[in-house]
């Protein structure tokens, strides 16, 4: 007799879920592919999410391929971010003058 499978939802393709990070405190959203996204309205939403002032943020994103933290700074690699999420986009706020030895981050599942 074969194990049976826990069947998964079918993944909307058309939206990329988001987990955010800052400190020890989380959120998850989810925002759709084929609407245009700027920079600066997802700065604005993880302001609101985590209650951050702008001048004090730096926002990366843990790159699926490498596990490299990667900038995002801009519409060009706020982009590339969403692109490349699969089927998250794990997302590191951290405050300027903070930051992550070597630009690497462990394998952690958390973040």
């Amino acid at each position: 007799m074969s194990k049976s499978k826990a069947a998964h939802p079918k993944l909307d393709s058309d939206r990329v879920e988001i987990k955010s990070k800052f400190d020890a405190e989380f959120r998850r959203w989810s925002v759709k592919r084929s609407e245009q996204h700027s920079f600066e309205v997802f700065q604005s939403l993880i302001e609101r999410l985590h209650r951050l002032d702008r001048s004090q943020l730096l926002v990366s994103y843990i790159d699926p391929r490498d596990n490299d933290l990667l900038p995002i700074n801009n519409d060009d690699n706020f982009g590339r971010a969403l692109t490349t999420a699969r089927p998250l986009l794990r997302v590191i706020i951290q405050k300027k003058g903070d930051s992550i030895e070597n630009g690497q981050v462990t394998n952690d599942k958390t973040a």
